[in-house]
């Protein structure tokens, strides 16, 4: 596979979209009224997660110009790719069932929420392991990766759904009580995970193992890609959302304000700049053949 900017689109797209059809699917358990953010929610996932499944179906450089050659891969079942296309494919047809239940104004079963879910929590956790799985990049930490992406998944997810209820749904969203915790939580998360993949990374052993992952982590921190880490990954990612999220939950009445509203479009821009990063400054430095 080729890594480049189309890749970062379509591991951003899927991020976003598990994020918000997670939001979907755990309203289906909360009281009171929630049905226009569950709407909202499952719009947004099945929406972008069809957009980045389809840039990744069309992306002759990654070997998938044929549409039929990617639903092929399912019978490569050894293959990271091949896991990839069946989480898709299901979190796809189990979005795509909610939507129709909730357009048809019937309650959508439980199951459907359950594998919501499961679904939404998987096709985070394999952007991160699609890129683990490419030995040749020290950065792509197997073990760290899927984390980080899970959870920045949820922080965008959650923040576009939160802020497109802001105009539309106002008067569901104090009925996503655990959302003031979650704003300041999951920045840390990010934050934690971030900084632990950056250390992870640095200590790669043997020498050019070492050396390559020296240099992804330059270039990120003070070589040509440290404005987009700095502004975009950690003011836009990490910091805005935090103090944004601290502000709510301080707040006597915990409702979205302004203030609110710039956390959450900072977190969408913090997710793709934190892909972008992590995907082109790996590439820059090659230590092998990338699978």
């Amino acid at each position: 596979m080729v890594w480049n900017e189309l890749i970062v689109c379509y591991l951003f797209l899927a991020g976003l979209g598990a994020g918000s059809f997670l939001l979907a699917s755990v309203t289906g358990w909360l009281s009171g009224s929630t049905k226009k953010i569950r709407l909202i929610g499952s719009v947004v996932g099945l929406a972008t997660v069809a957009v980045g499944t389809l840039l990744l179906m069309v992306d002759a450089k990654a070997g998938l110009g044929s549409p039929a050659r990617f639903f092929g891969l399912v019978s490569n079942l050894g293959s990271p790719m091949a896991w990839g296309v069946l989480c898709l494919s299901v979190f796809l047809v189990i979005a795509a069932a909610s939507l129709i239940f909730q357009l048809a104004k019937k309650k959508v079963p439980k199951f459907i929420d359950v594998l919501g879910m499961l679904c939404s929590l998987g096709v985070a956790t394999y952007t991160g392991v699609l890129l683990g799985a490419a030995k040749a990049y020290p950065l792509w930490n197997m073990a760290i990766l899927p984390a980080l992406f899970v959870v920045s998944a949820a922080l965008a997810g959650f923040s576009l759904v939160s802020a497109i209820a802001y105009f539309s749904a106002r008067d569901e969203l104090p009925s996503l009580t655990f959302m003031p915790k979650a704003e300041v939580v999951l920045p840390v998360l990010v934050g934690v995970l971030f900084a632990a993949l950056l250390v992870a990374t640095a200590a790669v052993p043997g020498d050019s193992a070492h050396a390559a992952a020296s240099l992804s982590v330059q270039r990120m921190l003070v070589g040509s890609f440290a404005p987009v880490f700095w502004i975009g990954v950690v003011v836009c990612g990490i910091v805005v959302p935090l103090v944004a999220g601290v502000c709510r939950l301080i707040s006597k009445r915990r409702d979205v304000t302004n203030v609110g509203m710039i956390g959450y479009v900072a977190s969408c821009i913090g997710e793709f700049a934190m892909r972008y990063v992590i995907v082109m400054a790996a590439v820059s430095i090659t230590l092998g053949a990338a699978f």
